[in-house]
């Protein structure tokens, strides 16, 4: 009876173990990865410009321009993909203050919507609650009888909240529009 009773177990080991790999290698998926910065003033070339010039503090003042002074649009998702040779790529604004902030991720073609409100919510927050235009000004609310408490919002908690990823990025597309926020896995 012992000597069934360990075929027996040594069966269902091995088939667990059998079964745990295959059920994890099921179960990931691809994390966006990060490619690296950007050499504006060579994808200004490459595309025609004579270089590239920051005009300003922010990350929107880069702009490639020809050797007359004149200015072109600077597309930073496009400098990533021809950066990275992948149409994969796509850029992230760690700081919109910040004009070196800027990166690129490599990322699944899935664009999730940041779910503030039930993030919010979930984390013992009465609401969320959007407090001016830009992309900065999402915050979640507690409401009393002393008034209403804001709390800063982390986006990528966010992101990784809403896609169920501990590997999400979170990134804009328009700083002026709040609603343009993107979680991207």
């Amino acid at each position: 009876m012992r000597s069934i009773t360990k075929v027996v177990i040594a069966l269902l080991i091995g088939l667990l173990g059998g079964l745990i790999p295959v059920a994890s290698a099921s179960a990931s998926t691809p994390s966006p990865a990060q490619l690296g910065g950007l050499d504006l003033g060579a994808y200004c070339r490459a595309i025609g410009w004579a270089d590239a010039a920051l005009t300003g503090p922010t990350a929107y003042d880069w702009h490639c321009v020809a050797n007359d002074g004149r200015r072109g649009d600077l597309t930073f998702d496009a400098a990533c993909r021809w950066t990275y040779s992948t149409g994969d790529a796509v850029d992230r604004i760690g700081d919109f203050r910040d004009p070196a902030s800027v990166t690129c991720f490599r990322v699944t073609p899935t664009v999730t919507t940041p779910d503030f409100e039930h993030y919010c919510t979930a984390t013992g927050h009465s609401a969320a609650v959007l407090l001016g235009a830009s992309v900065y000004d999402w915050r979640c609310v507690s409401y009393s009888r002393a008034g209403p408490t804001y709390y800063n919002v982390y986006v990528r908690a966010v992101c990784q909240w809403t896609t169920a990823q501990t590997a999400a990025i979170d990134r804009f597309v328009n700083y002026s529009n709040a609603r343009s926020w993107q979680c991207r896995v």
